[in-house]
């Protein structure tokens, strides 16, 4: 017997909750120091050309921070991208890194260690070292660590199973997010190819005994044929990103490159294990090689995943050129030029009714004609104790919020609502044992060998999103070039 279905609300969340509401701390930084230089020259100079100057300047600034594009993004950080774009391709298009021996500007400091686990010396595992570029120091970075999982490919599934899945992933989750695994983050890609027309028919070919009639092997060669053009194959990565300084912390004796390589075995095997008792068994663990294939092949999908052929390190993994668009970035392949957007799903466009765990199965199974692109889910995880108090600031801000509404006699938009049912689940949600916090992030990663193929596959899959119940998708404009680094297995943003 099917139980009822398991749903989650995940929307809610259509502004920035803060002391100072939508103002960001950058900006409250910002409107300090204008104030403190106008005052200072106010007080110097008493100009009444300085009082009117500053006050006029204090205008423009609120009209721009509140200005917003028509996708409802800050219009002022879009005029950044853009200029910014403008001044490093108005000059002609120069490369940013050499392939190989230099990484792109994005990626920033990275040391790639190759250790063997004991018993397997000749399968040698990658480990990426990432400095923590806002303190500039290694020792307070994080490593990450990519594995390959074997999808589920599942298809239609009963009630029970699908509930059963999610109950699992919420437990992995929560099991993680515990304040005493040293891991802060796992990242699930999903790589999704069309399987060539060829080898399609080939394969259905040979599943026809020699004695099928042949009204009946000329059917099933048609639908073959109808069939191809959709068909897709699936390949499933998962990156964990460890704190050092967390990781250290476990060590005993003073942390030399050896401990810490050791006890990065102990917690990758413990998170592959959960990983695959939550229904996602492990294929393998990618090797410094295997890591810069797949590199390559997200840059190049001519290039196999498995292709280790001039593969000889992580860093061969990037192309040697690609030229930066507006709606695209265009990057040099083998065989021919790969064409690439990506984009994010805003915490804002998230579905505000109920959805079940299969929610995003419309952007990774139901695109047609078949389209290559990577879905990427993000989930920052956080310990219980600093969740739930994360959760209670937010309902204190909303039902504040609401509070001055009422006051001030204002009809609501119903965003003060759908904020505080959000905080309140959470809440809730944290009382039930096994469960952590997440800060969950899903981006897109589309690839296509020319400008009016990547704009259909864009079209696509935006529907699709909507179809998911998704309000919007934001792409990345003047920035895909470094936004690529999104969709790659480094658990990363494009913030360095």
């Amino acid at each position: 017997m099917n139980r009822a279905e398991r749903t989650y609300v995940l929307g809610g969340e259509t502004r920035r909750r803060s002391l100072f509401g939508a103002v960001t701390p950058v900006q409250l930084v910002t409107v300090a120091v204008y104030l403190l230089v106008w005052v200072v020259l106010l007080v110097s100079t008493q100009s009444i050309a300085v009082l009117v100057l500053g006050l006029a300047g204090a205008g423009v600034g609120l009209l721009l921070g509140r200005r917003r594009t028509d996708e409802g993004d800050s219009w002022t950080a879009a005029a950044w991208d853009r200029l910014d774009w403008r001044l490093a391709t108005g000059a002609g298009q120069r490369p940013d890194h050499v392939a190989g021996f230099t990484l792109p500007p994005e990626v920033g400091e990275v040391r790639v260690m190759a250790p063997a686990p004991p018993g397997s010396p000749d399968s040698p595992m990658a480990l990426l070292h990432h400095r923590d570029h806002r303190h500039r120091s290694w020792a307070t970075g994080w490593l990450t660590a990519t594995f390959e999982i074997a999808g589920g490919g599942d298809g239609l599934l009963p009630t029970r199973a699908v509930n059963t899945a999610g109950y699992l992933f919420e437990r992995l989750l929560g099991g993680l997010a515990g304040a005493n695994l040293p891991v802060d983050q796992l990242d699930l890609c999903t790589r999704v190819l069309p399987v060539h027309t060829d080898a399609y028919r080939a394969h259905m070919a040979a599943l026809l005994a020699p004695d099928v009639p042949p009204r009946l092997r000329a059917s099933m060669n048609q639908l073959a044929g109808y069939a191809a053009g959709n068909t897709e194959e699936y390949r499933s990565f998962a990156t964990i990103r460890v704190p050092l300084a967390q990781l250290g912390q476990r060590i005993a004796q003073p942390a030399d490159l050896d401990a810490v390589c050791a006890e990065m075995f102990a917690v990758l095997g413990d998170v592959v294990g959960r990983v695959s008792r939550a229904g996602y068994p492990l294929r393998a663990v990618l090797g410094p090689r295997r890591l810069g294939a797949l590199i390559r092949h997200l840059h190049d999908p001519d290039r196999d995943i498995d292709d280790l052929d001039e593969v000889a390190s992580f860093a061969d993994g990037w192309p040697s050129s690609r030229v930066a668009g507006r709606d695209h970035v265009r990057t040099e392949g083998a065989s021919r030029p790969w064409h690439h957007a990506v984009g994010s799903l805003p915490r804002d466009a998230w579905p505000l009714q109920a959805v079940n765990a299969r929610w995003m199965e419309h952007l990774v199974t139901g695109i047609h004609p078949a389209t290559i692109r990577t879905v990427q889910s993000q989930w920052r995880l956080v310990p219980k104790v600093p969740a739930r108090e994360r959760a209670r600031l937010a309902l204190t801000y909303d039902t504040a919020d609401r509070h001055g509404e009422r006051r001030r006699g204002q009809v609501s938009t119903g965003e003060s609502e759908a904020s505080m049912s959000s905080a309140r689940r959470v809440l809730d949600d944290l009382l039930t044992p096994v469960v952590g916090g997440v800060h969950p992030a899903v981006r897109l990663h589309l690839s296509a060998p020319t400008v009016p193929e990547l704009s259909a596959a864009r079209v696509r899959v935006t529907a699709a999103a909507e179809a998911a119940g998704v309000t919007r998708v934001r792409w990345h404009h003047h920035r895909h070039h470094q936004a690529l680094l999104l969709a790659l297995p480094m658990a990363r943003g494009i913030t360095v």
